[in-house]
């Protein structure tokens, strides 16, 4: 992991011993991960529980519940992970085709990012947070900065419909929608939907690409595209394992 002092927002006001003491802990905090992720692989791919997998690892390096949560989603068995990646497609190929969008996944991680909150390279190719969407995204002052990025994005790359889809269930799905509507979809004057359904999952799988770091749907999909860590990869370091 690369650490610059702009990524974690200390000025060269700040004394050397501080600013050297900071980054020598945020390095260490790197190896200790980077090897915690190699054990938890090595034990997933001889086919150990992977909860039990987890714990032992975790406890092990002393590992605090977010690190925890990062480490499970960045290690996948690597049969898992070498097929994901052969799913993977450039961003030229979302040209012309039919784009389905896991709203709440690429839209948190994005969001995140942009926060500056700790991001991996799983070993699947895809990068991850360790949050999840939560309840209070609609609000966040990193949305439209995030809602920028994809705007920019799909003017360059413009599939021939673009469905965004949020999962109901959670709380102000339907106010996110109609706000991505107009502040997205219809800037973009794209073909396409945004919509929170019940199951928003089976409508993601319908499209010809889909973009998600959603392990269970990657498996399920045919083609995929990591949207989230394409945008962020330029922009912010990612702790990246393996």
């Amino acid at each position: 992991m690369v650490i610059g002092r702009g990524a974690i927002g200390l000025s060269s006001s700040f004394p050397r011993w501080v600013l050297y003491i900071t980054l020598n802990t945020m390095e260490d905090k790197a190896k200790t991960f980077k090897t915690a992720a190699r054990d938890l692989a090595w034990l997933l791919d001889r086919g150990y529980p992977p909860k039990a997998s987890l714990k032992l690892v975790g406890d092990r390096y002393r590992l605090p519940a977010w690190e925890r949560a990062l480490l499970v989603r960045a290690v996948v068995p690597e049969p898992q992970a070498s097929w994901r990646r052969k799913k993977k497609v450039p961003a030229r190929k979302l040209c012309g085709r039919k784009v389905a969008v896991d709203g709440y996944n690429v839209l948190a991680t994005l969001v995140h990012g942009l926060r500056g909150r700790p991001l991996v390279l799983a070993r699947d190719g895809f990068v991850r947070d360790a949050e999840g969407a939560g309840r209070r995204l609609r609000l966040d002052p990193q949305l439209l900065p995030a809602l920028g990025l994809l705007k920019r994005f799909f003017r360059k790359y413009r599939p021939a419909f673009l469905g965004i889809y949020l999962d109901a269930p959670v709380s102000g799905s339907g106010e996110l929608a109609a706000y991505l509507r107009e502040t997205l979809l219809q800037a973009l004057t794209l073909p396409g939907e945004v919509l929170a359904l019940p199951e928003a999952e089976r409508r993601v799988l319908s499209g010809e690409i889909i973009c998600t770091a959603d392990g269970a749907l990657l498996d399920q999909a045919s083609a995929t595209f990591d949207l989230a860590g394409y945008l962020l990869r330029r922009r912010i370091p990612f702790l990246r394992p393996f």
